[in-house]
């Protein structure tokens, strides 16, 4: 137990790198915040740093900084995983026409029959749910991935960052209105949001709240999955740092335990939180398709 404190303090105390002790705010903004890759990190930070410095180190357009960060590392890393998965997963199901007798085939089947039937059914009329699915088993398996990822310890969540999930939320108000421009024509955005029947005098106004309504949608997504994915690791945080505040057997065994507990609740938030945005994402694109 001594020991495990003591790797906790110089763990948590030094933002995970080691060093001079910092204050509770410093230990929290390590772990949540981005910060470009110079050196460590599993053995391909200093090949990392090195492109950092000599090949990306100027803005892009003077604005956009281009280097390599420990979230972008993890997108690659969902990206990977998704590749590696479904791509055997798709040749195996392809050939077992009669179906598969692998565990590992039907667990990652019954996820897919989960996203066909509770994210993309609900929502699109029968002959548009082969085409939907493609979007939202790729959203939804990506959102999942990087969650998980970020519950491993030393990896980061990239899913608890404003720009991965405002670039989630952006694409799915693309998708919002290109497919009510393609199903409703180019006047939608006009006369196909606001309910018919409504007075004249009263339709600016609809109109106004009904436009807002449709970019308000992705910044809800985008709040609710960064607020999620970060709150539970600030807690986890906070509790293991308790045991280096109090330097107390006791509180360390229930910081400990404490931290256990919402480590396992947020393996369960992960997973809701991915399903949230999927199904929020299907419901508004689902609703462009036909006026009000």
């Amino acid at each position: 137990m001594l020991r495990f404190l003591q790797f906790v303090n110089s763990y948590v105390s030094s933002g995970g790198k080691g060093g001079e002790e910092e204050s509770i705010y410093d230990i929290v903004m390590h772990h949540i915040t981005d910060h470009p890759i110079t050196e460590g990190f599993f053995g391909i930070g200093d090949l990392i740093g090195e492109i950092n410095n000599t090949y990306l180190n100027k803005k892009l357009f003077g604005i956009f900084d281009m280097r390599i960060t420990k979230w972008v590392i993890m997108l690659w890393v969902a990206l990977f995983l998704a590749v590696i998965i479904f791509v055997p997963l798709a040749k195996r199901i392809k050939k077992d026409i009669m179906g598969s007798k692998s565990k590992w085939v039907n667990f990652w089947e019954s996820l897919i029959g989960f996203v066909h039937d509770e994210i993309v059914e609900p929502n699109f009329d029968h002959k548009y749910i082969k085409k939907a699915m493609p979007y939202f088993l790729n959203l939804f398996f990506f959102i999942l991935f990087a969650n998980f990822i970020g519950l491993i310890p030393g990896m980061a969540t990239s899913t608890g960052n404003l720009a991965v999930t405002a670039g989630l939320a952006v694409i799915t108000l693309i998708c919002v209105i290109a497919v009510g421009t393609v199903r409703q024509g180019p006047f939608w955005i006009i006369k196909g949001i606001v309910p018919h029947g409504v007075p004249l005098f009263l339709f600016p106004l609809l109109w106004v709240i009904e436009l807002l309504g449709i970019f308000i949608k992705p910044f809800a997504l985008t709040i609710r999955l960064f607020a999620n994915m970060t709150a539970g690791h600030i807690v986890i945080i906070i509790f293991l740092y308790l045991s280096i505040m109090f330097q107390s057997y006791f509180v360390g065994l229930g910081s400990i335990t404490g931290s256990l507990m919402i480590y396992l609740l947020e393996l369960l938030v992960a997973f809701i939180q991915a399903y949230i945005f999927a199904s929020l994402s299907a419901m508004y694109i689902g609703s462009s398709m036909h006026a009000h």
